[in-house]
């Protein structure tokens, strides 16, 4: 009896196993079976889906499995779909970059998705080149792969492996290339991990998904910055997992003078460190053999200060002398000089020798000379540029100095941005994150806002406006802060031979007859006076006769409005609308002056002032007055921001297009002043 029943129970089972295996069973109403990639391709849309682009990221999932000791081992995929001819054109050779020392890159399979097709592209052509560098000559390396010819409306789908890690300012000594196995793919922490995840591109996406998979033990600092998105947190017995996705996100086209892309797009930024103090001890610990120095570095010490007078000065007159020598002398070009290029500093003895390296090196060159001097100087990290989000990843690109003063606070010196620059930290990296590696571990830190009056412009135009309609005149300019830098950039960022062609683009905008005479300028190597420049031109035929008067406008004004080094501000036609932060790296203030010298007898007749537009972010005055000495003419503008953000773009609009519109104001000079 009892056989019986098990029969009839085992005949019972057999269709229902059989059903389950071939996957036969209809779908519940309203389900749907997971979609392919050729489903996918299907149901993406076509160019006028995604305003003309040329491609579209159709699928993006990175999966990221970490061990303990914090190597990573990434499966990716991607699907692309060609929209436009240009997609074909775009996609028709795809590159990966990556650097042996800290990372590899394992391209699995390629194919193209046509029709319910699938044409596999053979990894044979697939070429492993030198990666293009300039300034940087470190070991990077790409992949690249040319792709049979694309149609519109292929898919395009890439698998591929990584594994080891990739920061910002890449890896230290642990990445040993002579490692065995994948210990040389240790990131400099080990078994930390950070990442920086945008899910926003310059081309639309159709969804993008990024999987973390810890170990159980490890935990995670993570936030999302910039926009929504979806997550998601499971776990089994040893692993966390981790999610993070989007869908349906627009393309992000970049608009001009705008910040890095992370201050702007989606993203998730994730750190595995205790803390920024944790950090900053490991930034300490890892570097602090580098700032030894020998006798030849202390000789140049006390000659530079020698030289100076201030071989018994104070810290702070020391510290001047020494990140200005610094900054003239160790040129930036970076070569390999050892195992690992990222966050180690070279010794200070080698970079004495060699006098070159990145900002790492020049960095740890101000660090060991200024021990050298007696000063209790450190190495610190900085994200130039960009903004630094309150977890402890790794979100920095840039490498320098700090000096503890002897109230324990600490001064910021950069001698990688102050070539040619009077200042010890720039102006165009106010308001900068920062992060000083110290015994005792510091929190993150912020470079203060630097006022327009920091960054001062000054011009003064006096001419003489000639019967015939020629002016003669001189200009003289000079500043400070970002306003000196730049100054000090016209003499020193061009050929000397081509200096005449370069005050003669000058004053293009106000006219191509123009003459110039002489000019003179300040000294460019003396960091303790502000940076001039005084040109006297001429030009023929500067104001044209129309019915017995002389018509101009203000030389002075379209010289700054046209001309980006005096004012970013002002040589690019702002649209009315604007979705990017606007980004200047720094303030600015602009006062200028201008009398022109009328021929006897003339006068212009009540002559045109602007509007005062006093907005939060920008400011603009222009007036115009006849005075005993002949028509005179001052702008004033002010950057109140060095970012401003797109609700005061507005504002900003208005003072800058007052300005450019005060600037094109036609003067009429004639006998008597009335018409």
């Amino acid at each position: 009896m009892k056989l019986t029943i098990l029969l009839l129970m085992a005949l019972f089972c057999v269709p229902i196993i059989h059903a389950d295996s071939t996957g036969s069973a209809p779908l519940p109403p309203g389900d749907t079976p997971p979609p392919t990639a050729f489903d996918r391709i299907q149901n993406a849309g076509v160019a006028a889906d995604f305003d003309s682009a040329a491609y579209a990221i159709v699928y993006d999932q990175t999966v990221n499995t970490i061990n303990e000791s914090g190597i990573t081992y990434t499966d990716s995929y991607i699907l692309y779909k060609i929209l436009t001819e240009k997609g074909c054109l775009e996609l028709a050779v795809l590159t990966w970059g990556y650097e042996p020392l800290t990372n590899m890159v394992e391209i699995e399979e390629i194919n193209i998705l046509r029709n319910d097709s699938t044409i596999k592209v053979g990894l044979q052509s697939l070429k492993d080149l030198p990666a293009p560098q300039s300034a940087i000559y470190w070991s990077d390396r790409i992949k690249s792969i040319q792709l049979p010819r694309l149609h519109i409306g292929d898919g395009v789908e890439v698998r591929m492996k990584k594994k080891g890690f990739s920061y910002a300012l890449l890896d230290d000594q642990s990445a040993d290339e002579n490692a065995s196995g994948d210990e040389k793919f240790t990131p400099p922490m080990p078994g930390e991990y950070f990442d920086i995840v945008l899910f926003e591109s310059a081309k639309p996406i159709v969804e993008k998904k990024y999987i973390l998979k810890m170990p159980a033990g490890k935990r995670i600092h993570s936030q999302v910055y910039n926009g929504p998105m979806y997550s998601h947190t499971g776990y089994v017995k040893d692993t966390t997992t981790y999610s993070w996705w989007t869908k349906n996100v627009p393309a992000r086209e970049p608009e001009r003078y705008r910040p890095d892309e992370t201050d702007l797009l989606t993203k998730v930024v994730i750190a595995t460190v205790e803390n920024w103090e944790a950090k900053s001890r490991w930034f300490f610990d890892v570097n602090e053999s580098q700032f030894e120095y020998n006798d030849a570095i202390k000789a140049k010490v006390d000659e530079i200060l020698s030289e100076a007078g201030v071989i018994n000065g104070t810290g702070e007159e020391k510290a001047f002398e020494l990140v200005h020598w610094v900054a003239q002398n160790i040129r930036y070009s970076g070569q390999t000089m050892g195992k690992g290029e990222g966050y180690t500093l070279h010794p200070g003895a080698m970079i004495f020798e060699q006098r070159s390296g990145v900002c790492k090196d020049i960095a740890g060159m101000l660090i060991t000379m200024m021990r050298a001097a007696g000063l209790d100087s450190y190495g610190a990290m900085t994200m130039a540029g960009s903004r630094i989000e309150d977890i402890p990843a790794d979100q920095f690109n840039h490498c320098v100095v700090a000096l503890r003063m002897k109230d324990g606070s600490f001064v910021m010196y950069d001698p990688t941005w102050v070539p040619n620059d009077k200042d010890i930290w720039s102006k165009l990296e106010t308001e900068q994150h920062y992060l000083i590696g110290s015994p005792q571990g510091e929190t993150l830190s912020r470079i203060a806002y630097s006022p327009p009056g920091e960054s001062p412009l000054k011009v003064q135009n006096d001419a003489t406006l000639l019967p015939d309609g020629t002016l003669e005149g001189s200009l003289r300019l000079s500043g400070d802060g970002a306003g000196d830098y730049y100054l000090r950039g016209m003499l020193v960022w061009y050929p000397r031979y081509d200096l005449d062609k370069s005050m003669a683009r000058l004053f293009s905008a106000v006219s191509d007859r123009i003459e110039i005479i002489k000019y003179d300028h300040g000294d460019p190597h003396d960091f303790k006076k502000p940076m001039w420049w005084r040109i006297n031109y001429r030009i023929p035929d500067f104001a044209f006769p129309i019915d017995g008067g002389l018509e101009f406008i203000s030389p002075m004004m379209t010289v700054v409005q046209n001309n980006r080094l005096l004012y970013r501000g002002g040589n690019y036609d702002w649209p009315d609308e604007r979705h990017d932060d606007v980004f200047f790296y720094f303030t600015q203030m602009i006062n200028g002056t201008e009398t022109i010298h009328l021929p006897r007898g003339y006068s212009v007749a009540e002559p045109k002032s602007s509007e005062v537009i006093d907005e939060t972010y920008a400011y603009f005055k222009g007036t115009g007055e006849m005075t005993a000495k002949g028509l005179q003419i001052s702008q004033n503008i002010e950057i109140r921001r060095r970012q401003i953000p797109p609700d005061g773009y507005g504002g900003f609009l208005k003072a800058v297009k007052e300005a450019k519109d005060y600037a094109k104001t036609v003067f009429r000079a004639e006998k008597g002043g009335a018409r």
